[in-house]
């Protein structure tokens, strides 16, 4: 199944190739923005699971590519493409009480999916993706700012996130909006051992050893 879809991605990038009226053209691109964490993190059911005065914060920074389909012909300023992030990088963060404690996470990964451009006129360009996100590695910290309380470390090598989003790109400048759901398997890091355990951070309403993590980012940055 695996080189099925490998073969299926590198057929429809071939097709790019092809030149012909009215193609749009491949794009490169690297931005960065605000990553909010929503309020159903860690599984939690909305914002009345979180204290009262808890604040959400949270950075990204990604570079990719839209591979244009222009071989696959559709009207007028419309072309399917291939969209792939080669590097997503982000840290969301809850802090409580003013600041402390907190809790934080940092994601590294790769995105990859079909995407549908549209440009009605010269130099405006909006593009529409869903994609799969593989979790390279993530890292939960929670640091409780208190002396008789030992903060805590997760380390995670697995997990499964989505994106659904769209850009909005004219000439240079491209500006995206993005639902990122899904989660990671992160595991409790013992510093006294030097090791990781087989303790999960888990899901906060349901017995499980996945942490939800989803996020909304909307990201400014520049499309060549």
């Amino acid at each position: 199944m695996k080189k099925i879809s490998v073969l299926l991605v590198v057929v429809l990038i071939s097709a790019a190739v092809s030149s012909q009226e009215g193609n749009l053209k491949k794009q490169f691109y690297f931005r960065l923005g605000a990553s909010v964490p929503t309020w159903r993190y860690y599984g939690n059911d909305g914002k009345t699971d979180f204290s009262e005065g808890t604040k959400r914060i949270g950075g990204i920074f990604e570079v990719g590519s839209i591979y244009m389909l222009n071989g696959i012909q559709l009207a007028e300023g419309m072309r399917l493409g291939i969209n792939v992030d080669y590097l997503s990088v982000w840290v969301n963060r809850f802090t409580y009480n003013g600041g402390s404690p907190s809790t934080n996470f940092a994601y590294l990964g790769s995105k990859v999916g079909p995407s549908f451009s549209y440009s009605p006129v010269n130099h405006l360009v909006f593009d529409a993706y869903v994609k799969f996100n593989p979790v390279w590695a993530s890292m939960n910290y929670l640091k409780f700012g208190d002396e008789n309380t030992e903060d805590e470390l997760f380390f995670g090598f697995m997990g499964i996130k989505y994106s659904v989003g769209f850009n909005v790109r004219y000439s240079l400048l491209m500006m995206g909006f993005e639902f990122n759901p899904g989660f990671s398997k992160l595991r409790y890091y013992n510093k006294d051992e030097n090791k990781l355990t087989s303790d999960y951070l888990g899901n906060t309403n349901n017995e499980n050893d996945k942490t939800p993590v989803p996020c909304i980012n909307i990201t400014l940055g520049l499309s060549f």
